[in-house]
């Protein structure tokens, strides 16, 4: 008995003023290859979020095998399966790796499997070292595209696959390809859902969802299944987001261009001021000291600008349901902040210091980074100034130098 993966229930998701989604009712079981069709701006990419809980309701809820992941109150929860995702950007950052990405995206169904085999047959083998900024775009798609599936053909339970446009910028050969994957994980038991204009996808869904039409009409005629053989998986332990997060802060050292850079002009124009120290009392001191570890959090978390580029924060909210942060690295650049503002401003060096240091730029960074992440899931994330809101974070600060002199 196939067992349902995917249930909308009387959904209605508005963009803007414009209702886009009005009582849609869907559902994906597993085997099928369910197929989003009409013209552009009938709703394919918004119906297929809106299915990877990425857009808010304004009734009804979506459902993922027996959990309720998303409703018109709000509610979000982690789903319970193994879900694939491919939007239309390509959700990557240019610092990643082809490999990397891949194994990144397959750790989230707690299983991996060798990638040499896909990576062969969309002739991305030579590339596999190379960083996402030093593919050509059909190249960068065929990535994606592998990102979508590989979770499911690791996954040892039957998952959701949920693919917008994967064939856009793929030539005649990956196509094929991709269609014989398709074929072979709705023989594996998984559930498709994929928006398309292409005929060649087409023809080998189960059922298709025509956006101008009601209801979802199965096809008289549906393509074999093909002979499934083993692929061998193992578990492998998921890739958090703050553990993908350091590793792209240290790979591309934003934190230097930003954060640890608002710290050293802000004790550069203490120092520029000469000796005054001696003249201040000693909260005072210690106020003046912990102002350029307060400058390093007050910039924010720097992954959220750089999320944005291929909508990479919004593939992993859906596949992770949180977006990559920087962990623990803002204690300890407080940490290192904190040294070298004590030390160069002749100020008593002692544990106290460096830790109220280090915790202030932690707590500042991703308070500001949550202001930062509330704000990208706006209609117009751009038109509100995050900026306008730190000047309350001198409050704690206030509090913290109050208390600790």
């Amino acid at each position: 008995m196939a067992t349902t993966l995917l249930h909308l229930s009387q959904v209605q998701v508005r963009r803007g003023m414009r209702t886009v989604l009005d009582g849609q009712e869907l559902t994906v079981e597993s085997g099928q290859t369910v197929v989003l069709w009409g013209a552009n701006g009938t709703g394919k990419s918004t119906l297929l979020e809106t299915a990877a809980g990425l857009l808010p309701l304004e009734v009804g809820h979506v459902q993922h095998g027996d959990s309720v992941v998303l409703d018109s109150e709000g509610r979000r929860r982690r789903t319970p399966l193994t879900l694939g995702v491919v939007l239309q950007k390509n959700g990557m950052l240019g610092a990643e790796r082809v490999g990397e990405h891949l194994r990144c995206a397959m750790s989230m169904s707690g299983q991996s499997i060798d990638i040499e085999p896909f990576l062969k047959a969309f002739h991305l083998t030579h590339r596999a070292n190379d960083t996402v900024a030093q593919l050509s775009q059909g190249q960068a798609r065929k990535v994606a595209v592998l990102a979508g599936l590989l979770p499911a053909f690791a996954s040892r339970a039957p998952g959701l696959v949920m693919l917008d446009e994967p064939d856009a910028g793929l030539d005649h050969d990956a196509v094929v390809a991709l269609c014989g994957w398709l074929d072979e994980l709705r023989a594996r038991g998984h559930g498709l859902l994929l928006a398309t204009h292409d005929d060649r996808l087409r023809a080998h869904a189960t059922h298709v969802l025509d956006l101008a039409k009601d209801g979802v009409k199965p096809l008289d005629e549906t393509p074999a299944l093909p002979d499934v053989h083993e692929r061998t998986s193992t578990p492998t332990r998921p890739l958090a987001a703050g553990g993908f997060g350091v590793r792209m802060h240290v790979r591309t050292m934003m934190w230097l261009n930003t954060n640890a850079m608002a710290a050293l002009l802000t004790l550069g124009v203490m120092l520029a001021m000469g000796e005054f120290m001696s003249e201040l009392d000693g909260m005072q001191q210690l106020g003046v000291v912990l102002a350029p570890a307060l400058a390093a959090g007050l910039c924010g978390e720097p992954l959220v600008a750089a999320l944005r580029e291929e909508r990479a924060g919004v593939w992993w909210r859906a596949v992770n349901r949180s977006e990559p942060h920087a962990s623990w690295l803002p204690l300890l650049i407080g940490l290192a902040v904190g040294f070298f503002s004590a030390t160069a401003l002749a100020y008593p060096l002692d544990a106290t210091t460096l830790g109220a240091a280090g915790l202030l730029c932690f707590v500042v960074w991703h308070g500001v980074g949550w202001m930062q992440r509330s704000t990208q899931r706006l209609a117009r994330p751009q038109a509100v100034f995050v900026g306008l809101l730190t000047p309350e974070l001198i409050l704690p600060y206030s509090l913290l130098v109050s208390l600790l002199s």
